[in-house]
């Protein structure tokens, strides 16, 4: 059974792995480039992905949402009921896209300036957020059309999309700065441009199978269903959110140096969280299927196996990550003084990954069984952690140790958590 486990796995955590490894390749990118044209480029765009961050990520609920109520549905044998729940997840993706977009645009520039952000920087920004804000729509939309494919057990498409828009925003983006010599606006353009052809392409594969079981794309009452449920889910990524948003404004106010190594250790480790993040994945869609089925046993089975996994693929990372640590300074800055600052955190950033993994893989087993609540909870105690541990006027090694705290705390409540609830099933 371990065997068959363990293909099942794979089969889903391999390609999201990959997958979600892409997504923070548009961030990588555009700091990579932006870097090499100047420290207030870098630091400009940092701000504003910082805030594009929080509005985001704060909606990841409508991917993890999904994918769970997918899979419990097709679990349970409905899949003209898991068809309705994927066709409300895209209605409510337009909605809220839309909705954050404006608010964006109405309180951008003050959430620049709350950062840290001011002068040339500030400026800078702006001109990155401004543009990106056309793309808030897009990122909801293919959130839940990414979910809907993955709660299928699909994670080889979402692959397959996500290496077109990434390989296509590189190349915009490349053309635009470096062929024709525009700046930091055509960098977000890149990515707007990019994200609504992957948002297009996948709502044209879902809408494809509703059309398939008879599925209507009409909105159901069940959209407010998803709402509510996503609710803890909301509040779980907001605490989330709003810890690194706190992470940037507190090295923000250190300075240009300290902002421009701190946005250089964060996309480490955001690349580094979504490749454990594709564990995470196949435990919200096989737990919330085994869950859906009625076999909770099985539900236990498969998230004990994905633990083992995720133990093993973090130490990996922190090996990788450790040897690294000097050549991945240098691919985002020309500056020896952010990359003298970026040394530690990243020795840090190491150190964490192990705990990383399981904490992520842990998220999906909650989720899958429907135990968002607890997650939320779980979160509200780690930001405390983290304020705890980092105080009113940290260094920026002192940042990076709130971060590990609060994931040690994630890591262990949520394990906790799982022992109690294996024992009972």
């Amino acid at each position: 059974m371990t065997a068959a486990w363990d293909r099942r796995i794979a089969s889903i955590a391999i390609p999201a792995t990959i997958a979600l490894a892409t997504e923070p390749l548009y961030d990588v990118v555009d700091t990579a480039i932006l870097g090499h044209l100047g420290t207030t480029q870098l630091a400009g765009a940092a701000l504003a992905m910082r805030v594009l961050g929080l509005g985001n990520s704060v909606f990841i609920f409508l991917m993890f949402g999904t994918t769970a109520a997918v899979a419990k549905r097709l679990g349970a044998g409905d899949e003209r009921g898991a068809t309705r729940a994927a066709v409300d997840a895209a209605w409510l993706a337009v909605a809220l896209g839309s909705a954050a977009a404006v608010v964006l645009a109405l309180c951008g520039r003050w959430a620049i300036g709350a950062l840290g952000g001011h002068g040339a920087v500030a400026t800078t920004a702006w001109i990155y957020l401004r543009t990106s804000l056309f793309g808030l729509p897009a990122f909801t939309l293919l959130m839940a059309g990414v979910g809907t494919l993955r709660g299928r057990g699909d994670a080889r498409t979402p692959l397959r999309v996500a290496a077109a828009s990434v390989t296509a925003n590189l190349a915009i983006e490349v053309l635009l700065i470096y062929g024709l010599g525009y700046g930091v606006g055509a960098s977000a353009l890149g990515t707007v441009i990019a994200k609504w052809g992957a948002a297009a392409t996948t709502i044209a594969l879902v809408a494809a199978w509703a059309r398939q079981h008879g599925g209507s794309w009409r909105p159901t009452r069940r959209v407010r269903e998803l709402a509510v449920v996503g609710r803890d889910l909301l509040v779980r990524t907001t605490l989330l959110i709003a810890t690194l948003t706190a992470a940037s404004a507190l090295a923000a106010h250190r300075g240009a140096v300290t902002l421009a190594a701190h946005s250089v250790v964060a996309s480490v480790w955001m690349f580094s969280a979504y490749v454990n993040d594709g564990l995470e994945v196949a435990a919200q869609s096989l737990v919330a299927h085994e869950i859906g089925a009625g076999r909770s046993d099985g539900a236990v089975a498969v998230a004990r196996r994905i633990l083992w996994w995720s133990a093993r693929l973090g130490l990996s990372l922190a090996v990788v990550v450790a040897v690294t640590r000097s050549p991945l300074a240098a691919l985002f800055t020309d500056d020896p003084a952010v990359r003298a600052a970026a040394a530690t955190p990243l020795w840090i950033v190491a150190a964490i990954q192990p705990l990383n993994s399981i904490a992520f893989a842990l998220d999906g087993i909650l989720v899958g069984w429907e135990r968002v609540r607890v997650l939320a909870t779980i979160m509200a105690v780690a930001t405390a952690a983290f304020a705890l541990t980092v105080g009113t006027a940290p260094s920026l090694q002192r940042i990076w140790l709130g971060i590990g705290a609060m994931m040690v705390v994630r890591a262990g409540a949520a394990s906790w958590w799982f022992r109690r609830s294996a024992r009972a099933a």
